[in-house]
């Protein structure tokens, strides 16, 4: 049997090919599998529908209505706000308050949609989420176009 030396010790050698070669797969196998696009979120598909008698009172043991969102709209009509909530003009803050407050006391949190026109002022804009957050709603944004 021939005992090792030192001397008769072979350089090591790496083969860097097919490494690189594996790298390389592997870089185009996650290109190909990930998404390159914005996430789509599902969009709210419960429909509130208005009330069928106007102005009748609905009992306390009616069924809650279902929101999926609320839209603020602020306006600005001759240098004065106009807001409209789901689409209901709102005379003011403190009613848009106290609107909210109702919804609150219902026991739903839908996210609430602030939508100014161009017009309105950023602070106004600013003073409505004010609004929405100290109610307390967690979900208060802003429309983007």
């Amino acid at each position: 049997m021939k005992v090792p030396s030192a001397r008769q010790r072979e350089p090591l050698e790496l083969k860097m090919t097919p490494m690189i070669d594996v790298v390389f797969l592997l870089l185009v196998f996650f290109l190909w599998t990930s998404s390159f696009e914005k996430s789509e979120y599902l969009l709210p598909s419960a429909i509130a529908e208005p009330p069928s008698g106007a102005g009748t009172e609905t009992p306390s043991d009616a069924p809650v209505e279902v929101f999926d969102e609320l839209i603020i709209q602020i306006a600005m009509a001759e240098g004065t706000p106009s807001f409209s909530f789901n689409q209901q003009n709102v005379n003011d803050l403190a009613e848009l308050r106290g609107r909210m407050r109702q919804i609150i006391q219902l026991g739903v949190l839908p996210p609430v949609i602030v939508n100014p026109s161009r017009d309105v002022p950023v602070g106004l804009a600013i003073e409505v989420y004010d609004v929405a957050r100290e109610v307390g709603f967690d979900r208060v944004l802003f429309a983007a176009r």
